[in-house]
Parts: structure tokens; sequence; C-alpha cells
């Protein structure tokens, strides 16, 4: 899938940078979707996801990758709006924000670029928990401020997730 990134063509940077924030930091469609300017602290490399799933605002470290990706986009790409939103609709309306749909169909397309088959862009949230579980324990990874301070769940837990397979 990272090999399907970094590709020239329309929409491409916005492309590259949804499918990090959902290989990367495990976001679902709606999540990427609502992402605003403001929940972005640059200074401090955290992205702050709010009204998710769990009804609660979690902070998440912002992967240099992702951090980069999302940069390109809204330096070189996102058209001039005054909307707020990360990922915006480059075509009309074009001061509206990408919808969930658009999120989907973008990881949808780039799951065709790397020659893999589709089957639903929440896989990308399982992938990222998988890498998770399977990394030193002393490595930080990005659902893990979601746990209880004084608890070691599995991933699924971490992530929100009341069953492994959800």
């Amino acid at each position: 899938m990272i090999g399907s990134l970094g590709q020239r063509g329309r929409s491409m940077r916005r492309a590259d940078a949804i499918v990090r924030c959902a290989l990367d930091l495990g976001l679902r469609s709606g999540e990427i979707a609502r992402l605003s300017l403001d929940d972005i602290d640059w200074q401090a490399g955290t992205l702050v996801l709010r009204h998710t799933k769990g009804r609660r605002e979690d902070m998440l470290p912002l992967p240099a990758t992702t951090g980069e990706a999302i940069a390109a986009y809204l330096e070189q790409e996102r058209p001039k709006t005054s909307n707020r939103a990360v990922f915006v609709r480059h075509i009309a309306p074009r001061d509206q924000p990408a919808g969930p749909d658009l999120v989907r169909k973008t990881i949808r397309q780039a799951f065709a670029r790397a020659g893999l088959p589709y089957t639903r862009s929440h896989l990308l949230r399982h992938t990222m928990a998988n890498r998770f579980e399977s990394t030193v324990p002393s490595m930080m990874a990005p659902c893990s401020l979601r746990a209880k301070a004084n608890k070691a769940p599995g991933a699924a837990t971490i992530c929100s997730h009341s069953r492994p397979d959800a």
C-alpha cells in the first residue's frame, strides 16, 4: 500500500494524506473526514480527534510521515477556502469538507494503485492495530493514548473496539 503513495496526478497529495491517516493512525473514514485544521498541533506533533465513535476526544501523536503528507497537501494542493476542514472537496461545491464517502473512495483507489484487492477502508485500521500488537511494547503506538492509564489492554480495546474482529 505504501508503494502506491507519492504518485503524481490530480488530488494525489490529498490521497496520500488520507491513506497515511488511515494506515499510520488507524483512523476511521468519518474521523479522517472530520479532521479540522484546529485539530493539528504542529509544534507538539499531535492530533486531536473530536466526536469519535466512543464520543470522546483523543489526542494522538502525529507520525512524521503522516504530518509530512498532510503538510504537502495543505501547502501544494488544497484549494483556497475558508473552510477549516483539513480535507476539502476539489470540485463543486469546493468550499465543503470531504465526506466519509470520498475518504473511502480515495482508499479504494489506493488499493487499486497498489494492485491489492479492496475489501473495505476499515481494513487499514485493523492493519495498524496488528502492527501495534507486533511491535516492541515500549514503542508508542498512535491509539495507545486511548488506553486507561493503569491497564494494558490489547489493540482492539485500545482502538475502541469491544470485539477484536469489529
